[in-house]
């Protein structure tokens, strides 16, 4: 029993089938690909959907049963009886309120087109989802402004390469976004939002405010189901945050060696 349909579970759910085991994957939504389907949507990551997409055809080839909409519970996992159970829920957008503004969203809810943007926006976080957020929408035309917290943008941008890093950094310079470290969103005011850099205080005009300040690990039925089934293994961003090809190499690794 495999729960969480990201890359790590699809990645588990095909090298277990692959080794004999009889495996039956769920997700919560309505689709297969977890937290790479927002990453995935600036044209410059379509490869991320690629990969979606390759995987849906070895899942699809290899006649693994996906069970939609289902969010997986004890009594889920107490009925099914599986004899290994594996957590690949992922990683939930962290969140933080600046007032009481009602125009903060996450770069998730952004990126799916649940919320809108406006005309003009700031993004709190350049790690590398607030700085491939701050890009795309640049590119439709929209005035952006990042405000990162650290001296420095992708400081906290976890394990990146060196060209992904280069490369982002000298894009943000070349399209001339304005970009504000050592600073933070301190409130909302009439048309935009406060931000305090040391003793300096400035008004951002902004139609909303894009959250990028990272991802927190959800286990939490890891850590209920864990002393029902003789096996049970968490991996990808369940067990720690970090990128794609972790999650895929963490999720062969466990299932490899069932």
């Amino acid at each position: 029993m495999i729960v969480g349909g990201g890359v790590a579970g699809m990645e588990a759910a095909r090298v277990a089938t692959l080794r004999g085991h009889v495996v039956t994957l769920y997700e919560k939504s309505c689709r297969l690909g977890g937290v790479v389907i927002p990453g995935g949507v600036p044209d410059f990551k379509d490869d991320d959907h690629a990969l979606i997409r390759w995987y849906e055809r070895e899942l699809a080839e290899l006649k693994v049963p996906v069970v939609f909409n289902t969010e997986v519970t004890e009594e889920t996992v107490r009925l099914a009886k599986p004899d290994v159970l594996i957590v690949a829920t992922g990683s939930q957008p962290k969140v933080l309120k600046i007032g009481d503004a009602d125009n903060v969203y996450t770069a998730e809810d952004v990126l799916n087109g649940v919320k809108p943007a406006g005309d003009r926006t700031i993004v709190i976080g350049a790690g590398l989802v607030g700085c491939e957020t701050a890009l795309w929408l640049h590119d439709q035309g929209k005035k952006v402004t990042i405000v990162e917290l650290a001296p420095k943008i992708l400081a906290l941008a976890g394990p990146l390469c060196h060209a992904n890093h280069d490369m982002l950094h000298d894009l943000l310079v070349f399209k001339k976004i304005d970009i504000l470290t050592s600073s933070y969103v301190a409130e909302p005011v009439a048309g935009g939002f406060k931000v305090r850099s040391g003793d300096t205080e400035t008004i951002v005009p902004a139609d909303s405010a894009i959250l990028a300040i990272g991802y927190r690990s959800e286990r939490s039925l890891y850590d209920k189901a864990r002393n029902l089934v003789p096996e049970v293994y968490s991996f990808g961003d369940a067990r720690q945050v970090s990128n794609i090809m972790y999650a895929i190499w963490d999720a062969y690794e466990v299932a490899r060696s069932i």
